[in-house]
């Protein structure tokens, strides 16, 4: 007898639900249920319904991608599902991609889910450098991939479900303190972000890790998911708390060694200093002014400059001369006036600047 595809899926997506949403029903057996609420205001048949829509649209796909079997991604899902804003629920049913799923889901900001959408389908190192738009006021920086944290080196297994501190920018020092090299890595003070392959190594039982901003809740969402006998790596981008005592978190949920290395970061554009101003000062014809009489006189900036400003010479110098206007004329400086003392010399000043 011949079952198809499509119902024999329909079997799987619905006995997965009932493990997701009886986790996502309990706010006693679940402490992420616990610490976050058990959901929004929605009523629980379209809660269930919006499980079922996720799980059975998804559950392939993460067992496919993040080597996840579907009932233990369900399980675990339970709590988000339990937690989600309503209308993020409803926009993440929708979403075409798991990581614009997951981000949506979590509130993340259209932009955030994007970079994750690309990152899941090419994580090179010419499509971070892509993720630097003009809007985001970033630059993304390549580096020589550098370590920045092995607990294997400082013999320092992370324990289960604590959180640990870590730095990723120290110009001048290093980072063996967190087991990683002995020089700074080239990173710059105080990024926006840090690129970092991330390696799970002898993990104690399966279960994920966690990077965020240190000094920041927790989200809910994995960085890395890991199991027994298995080394995962993943590369991620991790926004870095800056102007605190770290850089940021770290949190796994069983018992693992973990190695990071940085592979670029985000950070504004440095300040260029500008180049010195091309000036040139021209000076107009002297003209003869005896006691009460008027003058007028006119300098130009010669070919390939414009002038930016101006104003008059007197020689000697005379507190009796005067100054009507001095103002911009085509490209040059004019100045007009009245001599009320005895005889001078004036002449116009133009200020020029290179084209």
């Amino acid at each position: 007898m011949n079952i198809s595809k499509s119902v024999i899926a329909c079997a799987i997506a619905a006995s997965l639900v009932t493990g997701a949403y009886a986790v996502a029903s309990s706010n006693k057996t679940n402490a992420a249920v616990a610490m976050y609420g058990v959901g929004a205001p929605m009523a629980w048949p379209e809660r269930k319904a919006l499980i079922t829509t996720v799980v059975q649209k998804w559950s392939a796909y993460v067992q496919k991608v993040h080597g996840i079997k579907p009932q233990v991604w369900a399980r675990s899902m339970g709590a988000t599902f339990a937690s989600a804003d309503p209308a993020n629920f409803r926009r993440a049913a929708k979403m075409t991609t798991y990581e614009g799923m997951i981000a949506t889901l979590l509130g993340q900001k259209t932009t955030d889910a994007k970079i994750i959408d690309t990152l899941a389908k090419d994580s090179s190192q010419a499509t971070l450098a892509a993720l630097a738009s003009p809007a985001s006021g970033l630059v993304y920086t390549m580096i020589q991939p550098c370590r920045i944290i092995d607990t294997r080196v400082i013999d320092t297994k992370m324990d289960p479900n604590e959180e640990y501190d870590y730095e990723a920018s120290r110009p001048g020092g290093n980072f063996t303190d967190q087991g990683g090299s002995d020089t700074d890595c080239g990173m710059p003070a105080d990024p926006a972000a840090v690129v970092m392959n991330v390696t799970v190594v002898a993990a104690e039982g399966s279960g994920f890790l966690t990077l965020w901003p240190y000094g920041t809740a927790m989200p809910l969402a994995s960085s890395n998911n890991y199991s027994v006998g298995r080394n995962t790596n993943n590369q991620v981008i991790v926004r870095q708390t800056i102007g605190d005592l770290k850089d940021f978190a770290m949190y796994a949920n069983r018992k693992v060694h973990v190695v990071a290395d940085v592979v670029g970061y985000f950070a504004a554009p440095s300040a260029v200093a500008a180049s010195p101003l091309d000036t040139s000062v021209a000076n107009g014809v002297d003209n003869q002014v005896g006691h009460n009489e008027a003058y007028t006189a006119t300098a130009n900036c010669p070919a390939g400059y414009s002038v930016t400003g101006g104003g008059s010479v007197v020689s000697p110098h005379s507190p009796w001369l005067t100054t009507a206007e001095s103002y911009p004329n085509g490209n040059g400086w004019t100045v007009r006036g009245v001599n009320l003392g005895g005889d001078v010399v004036v002449h116009a000043r133009a200020v020029c600047a290179r084209n």
